[in-house]
């Protein structure tokens, strides 16, 4: 038995049962810095597990205390409670039950089941999302599965002949590959996207949600890459931000569509080599240490391409801001902001290669919180920090997309912990 097993919520957390909503989520952040499993990534597995299993009772501690309505209901049936005696040690199980749909996703993977092993990995992660390298798994069977199928071999054609026994047998053989072709397609549009590219027109589900991993890229930019030959004998030129600043507060103006404080979201949590995502305290936390890449999630629009995103940013460590045109983990558009440095810049990702097309100084605030806009429509973006409009980009690659997200990444031999917070999305009309 664990020595946190008899604690209660409060105990759990450290804290007073007439403790505020900031104290908890305070308390519960001090809480998962120290238990958090990548803090152990180093240690033996006994402490490693332990670590995991507090971090979940820390997680379900939050989750109650942090609802006013549950929080009643916890206290009502602590009203008297007196600590029962430890239960006496109950033998180990034999199966585990983890351990063994970890397996069963490799068995499927190796065989060349993709579909099978994400069903499998979702229900792992439903589980415990911190098991092993569960999270990053998951990530690239989704990826692997929504790959466009391979395009038809030509079909031979010959002179018209009488029908036979072979033609019936090829007829047949095509018809199954379509019906399979359809489900194929019927499973991809039921469950949520992570790497297949999205344009402006097609109908995207509004709970897609992808769980982020490391770009594998490094964190310094990359010169841009060279244009890719096409029909025109002239190439396309690069795109250039245009550095706008506005001297009075522009309000964020627009029917909010999508509103997300981050309780109890559909948004997803997950860890893996140096790095962490997840929701709580009112905030979705992205952690990286040094070296890891970018660190990214993304959601889709319940809207259209054209929207106002709007999100409030705390970090420390590093840079972290907003994604938009997002088509695949290669290919986005990042909106940084690095407040103790009082910079931002945008980075192109494009075929996986990073270029800054714009850095420039803004008073951002260095302690606290700093609000970014990215204000879309067409292939117009104009950003906005705290209000003030630093810069306006029209950008055709990546083409506009329903797809936005939230990144962060570390500064130069540190770890980053960016905090996001009141996420809005506004219609343009």
């Amino acid at each position: 038995m664990e020595d946190f097993e008899q604690l209660d919520h409060y105990q759990i957390l450290g804290i007073s049962r007439s403790a505020s909503d900031d104290e908890i989520k305070q308390a519960y952040r001090q809480q998962m810095r120290r238990y958090h499993p990548d803090r152990v990534a180093s240690a033996s597995p006994a402490e490693q597990a332990y670590a995991t299993q507090r971090a979940l009772r820390i997680n379900a501690a939050y989750q109650t205390l942090s609802d006013r309505n549950e929080r009643l209901l916890y206290n009502r049936t602590l009203s008297g409670h007196v600590p029962t005696p430890p239960r006496p040690q109950q033998p180990a199980r034999p199966r585990d039950h983890q351990a063994e749909l970890y397996e069963r996703a490799h068995e499927h993977l190796d065989a060349g089941r993709t579909m099978q092993a994400v069903a499998t990995l979702r229900e792992l992660q439903q589980l415990n999302p911190f098991y092993r390298d569960s999270a990053a798994l998951l990530a690239q069977a989704e990826a692997q599965m929504n790959q466009p199928p391979p395009a038809p071999a030509p079909v031979q054609r010959t002179a018209p002949a009488l029908p036979s026994r072979r033609t019936l047998i090829i007829g047949g053989a095509s018809g199954l590959v379509l019906a399979l072709f359809g489900g194929v397609t019927w499973w991809m549009r039921r469950t949520p996207a992570v790497a297949s590219p999205a344009t402006p027109t097609e109908a995207q589900p509004a709970g897609g949600v992808g769980v982020a991993t490391a770009t594998a890229m490094p964190a310094t930019a990359t010169s841009a890459p060279a244009a890719t030959a096409t029909r025109t004998p002239s190439p396309t030129p690069a795109p250039t931000a245009t550095r706008t600043p506005t001297p009075t507060p522009v309000a964020e103006t627009g029917r909010v569509i999508y509103s997300e404080n981050f309780r109890g979201s559909g948004w997803p949590s997950g860890s893996g080599s140096g790095w962490s995502v997840g929701a709580g305290g009112g905030a979705y936390t992205i952690t990286s240490q040094a070296g890891a890449g970018n660190i990214w999630v993304y959601r889709t629009s319940p809207g259209g391409a054209d929207m106002l995103i709007g999100v409030d940013v705390t970090v420390r460590g590093g840079e972290a801001g907003l994604i938009v045109h997002f088509t695949d983990r290669d290919n986005y558009l990042a909106f940084f902001v690095d407040p103790a440095a009082g910079s931002f810049r945008l980075e192109l990702r494009s075929a996986g290669q990073a270029s800054d097309l714009l850095t420039d100084n803004h008073p951002a605030i260095q302690s606290g919180t700093n609000r970014l806009v990215a204000r879309l429509e067409g292939e117009e973006i104009i950003f906005r920090i705290n209000g003030q409009q630093v810069a306006e980009l029209p950008l055709s690659d990546p083409p506009p997309s329903q797809r936005y997200g939230l990144v962060a990444v570390s500064g130069a031999g540190t770890s980053v912990e960016a905090n996001f917070e009141d996420l809005q999305l506004r219609a343009l009309r």
